[in-house]
């Protein structure tokens, strides 16, 4: 009998980002808020169950999935560090993998450095608002900066971000018993986090520690999270308690 063989593929996930400045009172830049109108931005098989065959080889593995935040091309606005210089009116591309944008160009495909970028922006067609992202590189957990670029979910003195991880789950294919997967797959998680200054904390599923966060406030909101049914599980649900803590802190 010929011995099958399957082959492993590995994919190493890495972010790049630098250091940045930051506003007290808004995490969106104010001059790439402004770049941003509807106006600058609006443009009128089912594959079965495979067999084993005795003297065939199976076919190898192969990676499922893409490393990029979103694969369709959307029109940008784009913030560098230097000098606060705006670029708009190219379509992009976020590569989770690299922190870099995907520009498209007319003399073709370039890729801008996520160390470069200061934040940037698109128009998303399910959406009515742009889509605003910063530089997670300004901003520390624990004292040590991350990577990659945060959606601006809240705006405000306590600004909610999502950011999208990277995770590879391994073929787990059994020859014997012609069970699994051949392939690896790129999996996309999103993590959330809370801004105060230039760190911020992970949102995860324990009230206990948000309320924490909410400080003074933390009576006030603890109510209104119950009296709204928050699941802290569901990014609309974080989106409300985050935009009522920035209505409360900003009177």
């Amino acid at each position: 009998m010929i011995q099958l063989q399957i082959a492993s593929l590995a994919l190493v996930l890495s972010g790049v980002a630098s250091s940045a400045a930051y506003c007290q009172t808004s995490a969106v830049p104010t001059n790439i808020r402004a770049a941003y109108t509807m106006q600058s931005l609006s443009k009128v098989s089912t594959a079965g169950k495979n067999e084993v065959l005795y003297g065939v080889p199976a076919p190898e593995g192969k990676v499922i999935g893409d490393t990029y935040y979103s694969t369709q091309w959307k029109k940008s606005a784009i913030q560098l560090y230097k000098d606060d210089r705006v670029i708009e009116g190219y379509k992009t591309l976020y590569d989770i993998q690299t922190g870099a944008l995907d520009v498209d160009t007319d003399a073709g495909v370039k890729v801008l450095d996520g160390k470069r970028i200061r934040s940037f922006s698109w128009l998303d067609s399910s959406r009515v608002d742009p889509v605003y992202f910063v530089n997670a590189h300004d901003y520390k957990l624990d004292g040590t900066p991350l990577t990659g670029f945060f959606e601006v979910l809240v705006d405000g003195k306590a600004p909610l971000f999502k950011r999208v991880e990277l995770h590879l789950k391994k073929a787990d294919y059994n020859v014997s018993f012609d069970v699994g997967s051949r392939d690896d797959k790129i999996l996309k998680q999103a993590v959330y986090f809370v801004g105060q200054e230039k760190s911020v904390i992970e949102v995860g599923s324990s009230k206990k520690k948000i309320l924490t966060f909410f400080g003074d406030k933390a009576s006030e909101m603890d109510k209104f999270m119950d009296d709204n049914s928050v699941s802290l599980k569901r990014e609309a649900d974080l989106v409300k308690v985050l935009q009522h803590y920035n209505s409360l802190i900003a009177q």
